[in-house]
C-alpha cells in the first residue's frame, strides 16, 4: 500500500439524547505515522461534547494502523483488510472529585482496500464537559490477546479552558482479521494532536504517533 493513503471516516453519534454525524475524508501517512481528517458536523454537536477529545475517543483503529511501528509485530502486521473494535470500547472521564462527566461507548469497523481506508464508528452515551477542551495528553498501551485480538488502554489528562484537569481512560477491544498474528506489547506515543475549527460546522483533526516496545517499567505504569 502507498505511504499516503486516502481515508473515508464516518461517526454516527447519539450523545446526551442528541443524534449527529461527524463525517468526511482525509489521509493517513504510513511513513510519518500521521493522520489528517477534515470532518463536517451535521446537524450540530451535543452541548458538553468536544471533538478535541477525538484522538482519545474515536480514532484508535486508524491511528494505531497509521502509527510508525517501532516494534516486532505491529497492528499493520495483524490487519489484512479489516479490523474491528468489538465489543464496544468504553470511555470514562472523571473530574477531580472522581465524578463521571463523560461516559461513552463505541463500535468501529475499519476496512482497507486498494482504494484506501474506510472507518465507520457508532457512539452512544453522555458527555457533560463544563468547558471546552484546551489540550489532551496521554498514551495508549496495547496488550495482545488470543486469536487475533488485543486490548488497548489509554490513560490521559484533559485540560479544559477554565483550568480544570480531568482524568480520562479508554479501553479498546481490538479484533484483527489475521487471527494467527499476535501483536507485540507496546505503547503508542502521540504528538502534534490538534483539533481546528475550519468553519462553524467543519473541523480538521491531526495527530502523529508511533508504537514503542512496552518495557517492564511501562507495564507497571500502565497497570
Amino acid at each position: 500500500m502507498a505511504k499516503s493513503v486516502p481515508v473515508s471516516w464516518h461517526l454516527k453519534g447519539d450523545v446526551n439524547s442528541h443524534s449527529f454525524t461527524l463525517a468526511g475524508a482525509g489521509t493517513a501517512d504510513l511513513a510519518a505515522g500521521s493522520t489528517e481528517l477534515r470532518l463536517k458536523v451535521m446537524p450540530s454537536l451535543p452541548e458538553g461534547y468536544d471533538p478535541a477529545l477525538s484522538h482519545m475517543i474515536c480514532n484508535f483503529t486508524l491511528a494505531g494502523y497509521a502509527a510508525v511501528p517501532e516494534v516486532a509485530v505491529s497492528m499493520r502486521d495483524a490487519i489484512d483488510t479489516k479490523a474491528f473494535v468489538r465489543p464496544r470500547r468504553h470511555i470514562i472521564i472523571t473530574d477531580a472529585a472522581g465524578e463521571q462527566v463523560t461516559r461513552l461507548e463505541a463500535l468501529t469497523t475499519m476496512e482497507i482496500t486498494e482504494a484506501g481506508i474506510s472507518v465507520t464508528n457508532h457512539m452512544t452515551g453522555f458527555s457533560r464537559l463544563p468547558s471546552a477542551v484546551s489540550r489532551v495528553m496521554g498514551e495508549e498501551y496495547l496488550v495482545p490477546g488470543p486469536g487475533g485480538t488485543a486490548t488497548g488502554v489509554a490513560r490521559y489528562a484533559v485540560v479544559l479552558e477554565d483550568g480544570a484537569v480531568l482524568d480520562g481512560m479508554t479501553v479498546v477491544p481490538y479484533r484483527f482479521d489475521r487471527q494467527d498474528v499476535e501483536v507485540t506489547p507496546a505503547r503508542r506515543v502521540l504528538a502534534d494532536q490538534s483539533c481546528e475549527w475550519a468553519a462553524a460546522d467543519e473541523i480538521t483533526l491531526r495527530a502523529t504517533s508511533r508504537w514503542l516496545t512496552l518495557s517492564r517499567v511501562d507495564e507497571t505504569a500502565g497497570a
